[in-house]
């Protein structure tokens, strides 16, 4: 379905392309995504979560200072995100419970790169601000020895800053292959839910230094690529005698795209 969906879009866009005109690039995609969510205390995994999700995005890229071969851009993406995925886990008792959590958020985020083209390629330096919300349900589900589960939502967001550099080759008129890698600092990190027999709590993870890459091919507007995104928190101090562990969070991302 995303597929068929991704060829009306291209499509679609590259009949607009023609009625925009030169200047900032807005770059319109879709994404689908393997996610994969862990958590661990004491060195033992707790809960592995892994499946499918989906997401729609802009990318906008304006230049604000040019010189020669250098150029300062302002740069800002906005998504939102959303889906089902597997649960293989266990109850505070430590009984074995599978069922499935479903994920809805966005994410944003601003910064800034300095560019320098060559004759056939481009480096650029940049690093930008994030914010990241999204919520986690977990649903219903009756453990393996028979007992019912009674599920709950957490609410998550963080704001984390990002430095990396990106990189693109002409490889042929109109064919350009990019890269891009670096690291994000999650700086702010919580998560609120409201605990059985305890109430509302909002927890506060540590925040660590996690990595992110992309790479793939752009054919005049048309772009495809292949990224990765990581999360890593520590685990928070105990509030009401819990805590939420050690996480640890990977997205694999397909993503198709046209730059106006």
């Amino acid at each position: 379905m995303f597929f068929r969906i991704g060829i009306v879009f291209v499509l679609l866009a590259g009949w607009l392309e023609s009625a925009c005109a030169a200047g900032p690039e807005f770059t319109p995609y879709l994404s689908a995504q393997y996610f994969s969510w862990r958590e661990y205390h004491a060195g033992r995994r707790l809960l592995k979560e892994s499946g499918p999700l989906f997401a729609g995005g802009l990318d906008f890229a304006f230049p604000v200072y040019r010189h020669a071969q250098h150029s300062v851009r302002i740069e800002s993406r906005h998504e939102l995100f959303g889906g089902y995925v597997d649960y293989d886990g266990e109850t505070q008792e430590q009984i074995p419970v599978k069922t499935q959590v479903s994920y809805f958020g966005s994410r944003h985020e601003l910064g800034a790169g300095w560019r320098h083209d060559g004759d056939r390629w481009a480096l650029e330096p940049f690093t930008s601000l994030g914010y990241r919300w999204w919520f986690r349900g977990l649903q219903d589900a009756t453990s393996a020895n028979g007992q019912p589960s009674q599920g709950y939502t957490e609410y998550w967001q963080t704001g984390y800053l990002k430095l990396g550099g990106r990189g693109s080759f002409q490889a042929s008129p109109g064919v350009e292959v990019t890269t891009e890698a670096g690291a994000k600092y999650p700086f702010v990190t919580s998560n609120y839910v409201k605990l059985k027999g305890v109430g509302p709590t909002t927890f506060s993870p540590e925040g660590l230094i996690s990595p992110f890459a992309e790479a793939g091919l752009r054919y005049r507007g048309f772009r495809a690529t292949v990224s990765y995104e990581g999360f890593r928190f520590g685990a928070s101090p105990l509030k009401n005698g819990f805590l939420q562990p050690e996480s640890t969070s990977d997205l694999v991302g397909l993503n198709l795209g046209w730059t106006f």
